[in-house]
């Protein structure tokens, strides 16, 4: 289930080769895929000798050094301490890996975005490290300072994208309001991060989640049988599953706790068959037929006195901005959800470029009466982001 850093390296074998040689088969790729030779944009950009040494003992002496870095901080999975109650997607950030390792070709390579010219960044390293084929931003003057620094690694995690992952801390801590047994459902998977996270919970009675990557649907499935966790993992649209009757029969009025984040409409585009955004051509569309049954598969599902969590940011798209706040809250107030708290989710991807700048936040819905001194005191706590104290088991 887990790839491991021999595994990781061997993506990217290939040939030792001598600087001269190099220069000689090394390829630039341009915004439009072109592919050119790079002695060809050496003699157009009058590239530096001291820059392309840098560049040659970065991407070929220097290979496996940030690789291995790179594997040891992002994907490597190791022995972790008592999860922390936080709400801060910054911190803690080696939970991510736990989630970033199984499906790291799924969020490094395989999810795309709507903005222009954000190409992969597996992609993109899989050319530069294994077929020295160079994307065009990295010879472009502010990049070439920043390479003959030795800045690869910012350059790299700045300039290419990455599917946005939730640390797990972030559902568990969520799900702390509940010190009885629970009943959660969550309408995606967040590449099994929500009931990674959750089942920290003791409390946690049974799980319920949907998602129609099969990959992702079976791991979960796995993961929680391992844990003992009582399940039932849905590999469909979450909107049809709200025409589903058996579905909804089975758990009308049942859960304590609906949590999850939607998708951000097109500002990430998934893999595989049924996506939202592969079904709906505009978002009036999305809002209507994913949205709103969604919402309404969350009302019905829900018991009296319980909470909708989910965690959504408005985005920039060719110069217009859509308003998911405003728009999906709209919907889900017109449900008949009350709206309790927003809390700001702090966290970003890692970068220097305008398109990772996401300001996610956390809405927290009621439905029915739900006492306002024990919300107010569930706020207060999962906004500490406790220490660590003592170490977990495995």
């Amino acid at each position: 289930m887990y790839i491991t850093l021999n595994k990781w390296l061997n993506l990217f074998k290939t040939k030792n080769i001598t600087y001269e040689q190099f220069i000689k088969v090394a390829k630039v790729k341009s915004s439009n895929n072109k592919i050119n030779t790079l002695n060809e944009i050496i003699k157009k950009k009058k590239l530096s000798k001291t820059f392309l040494k840098k560049l040659y003992k970065l991407v070929v002496t220097d290979k496996n050094i940030y690789l291995t870095n790179f594997y040891n901080k992002s994907l490597k999975v190791k022995e972790l301490n008592e999860m922390p109650i936080c709400i801060n997607n910054n911190k803690f950030t080696e939970y991510k890996n736990q989630v970033r390792n199984p499906y790291y070709k799924d969020i490094l390579l395989d999810t795309n975005t709507i903005q222009p010219n954000i190409r992969p960044y597996l992609q993109v390293i899989i050319e530069l490290f294994k077929n020295h084929i160079i994307d065009y931003k990295l010879v472009t003057p502010s990049v070439i300072k920043l390479i003959e620094k030795e800045l690869l690694s910012n350059v790299l995690s700045g300039l290419y994208f990455r599917s946005s992952i939730m640390n797990p801390t972030i559902p568990y801590s969520l799900s702390t309001f509940f010190n009885k047994p629970f009943n959660v459902l969550t309408p995606t998977l967040g590449w099994s991060s929500y009931l990674l996270g959750i089942l920290n919970n003791k409390n946690l009675n049974k799980y319920v989640g949907i998602d129609v990557i099969p990959k992702v649907c079976n791991n979960t499935r796995k993961i929680a049988n391992s844990n003992n966790i009582k399940n039932d993992i849905y590999c469909v649209p979450s909107e049809d599953l709200y025409k589903n009757k058996k579905f909804m029969k089975k758990y009308n009025k049942f859960f304590d706790m609906v949590f999850f984040s939607p998708p951000y409409y097109q500002l990430e585009l998934y893999k595989g068959k049924n996506q939202s955004t592969e079904r709906y051509k505009t978002y009036e569309e999305w809002l209507d037929k994913y949205w709103k049954s969604t919402i309404k598969l969350c009302n019905e599902t829900l018991k009296n006195n319980s909470l909708l969590i989910y965690i959504i940011s408005g985005y920039t798209e060719k110069s217009k901005y859509i308003n998911l706040e405003k728009d999906m809250n709209n919907i889900t107030k017109l449900e008949g959800f009350k709206l309790y708290k927003k809390l700001n989710m702090k966290g970003s991807n890692v970068g220097f470029t305008e398109h990772r700048a996401l300001n996610e936040s956390i809405f927290i819905f009621t439905k029915g009466n739900i006492n306002k001194k024990e919300l107010n005191s569930y706020v207060r706590n999962i906004k500490k982001c406790k220490k660590i104290l003592t170490k977990k088991k495995r």
